[in-house]
């Protein structure tokens, strides 16, 4: 789905929106349970193995931090794929099957009648590569890594948020709503250092499942979290965000 966007400068919603369709799930996928187009031509995931991926789109949103109360779930806009994988990651992980999901919340987007309502996607990637988010605005966006509670995680958002690179002129709420994307890479603490490279965009000759394969299709060996939306919610999610009970969903 691709979010309403308050008003800003031609160039930066051009960015944005570039940004989006390169990161959305695919419109045939919204608020479907399908095979990801890049699974491998005439093989389907078991139906055990299906399961089982779903049960751990279940629990990673439940590990997760319920928006603000005047952010309301959008159920139809929702999106989801099963399926195996013939990707660059799942080669390099011996991960085969892949799931991803994305859900949607609204809220009303302040005072008066044609205030757009401001949109917010909490999405998870198991056993999915997603690599550093491009900078949302071409006049200076904000782009940097850091690390949560131990978890490597990346952050793009719109040119001006940041308080050392004021590029926009930005009004208070303006600012608070500036479209902002947070992910965090979820792995093994033996395979962080792994991650931290892929998350500030690097591509590592080797990885720490070059000699163990997985001994079954749904084996979790990574997850990705990502948060999509007005910078002030993104950021107080990622705060109550929680590491112990994502790894946990990790297959020892």
């Amino acid at each position: 789905m691709l979010p309403r966007m308050r008003r800003m400068g031609s160039a930066a919603v051009l960015a944005a929106i570039s940004f989006l369709f390169a990161a959305a799930v695919p419109a045939a996928a919204i608020a479907a349970d399908v095979t990801p187009a890049g699974s491998p031509p005439g093989r389907s995931l078991p139906a055990g193995d299906r399961k089982s991926m779903e049960r751990t789109l279940r629990k990673a949103f439940a590990a997760l931090p319920a928006p603000a109360k005047e952010f309301r779930l959008d159920a139809a806009s929702g999106s989801k794929e099963i399926g195996l994988a013939a990707t660059s990651w799942a080669v390099a992980t011996k991960a085969p099957a892949e799931a991803r999901e994305a859900r949607v919340y609204e809220s009303g987007g302040g005072a008066g009648k044609e205030a757009e309502p401001v949109v917010l996607e909490v999405r998870v990637y198991v056993n999915m590569e997603r690599g550093l988010p491009e900078p949302l605005g071409s006049e200076g966006g904000v782009l940097e890594t850091f690390t949560h509670d131990g978890l490597p995680g990346s952050r793009a958002s719109l040119a001006g948020v940041d308080p050392s690179r004021v590029a926009l002129p930005l009004t208070s709420e303006e600012e608070t709503n500036a479209l902002t994307v947070l992910r965090l890479h979820v792995g093994d603490l033996a395979i962080e250092s792994y991650l931290k490279e892929i998350a500030q965009g690097r591509k590592p000759p080797r990885t720490p499942w070059d000699q163990t394969p997985a001994k079954s299709p749904s084996e979790i060996r990574t997850l990705v979290v990502e948060y999509y939306g007005p910078r002030a919610e993104v950021e107080r999610l990622l705060k109550a965000t929680t590491t112990a009970s994502l790894r946990a969903l990790l297959t020892p």
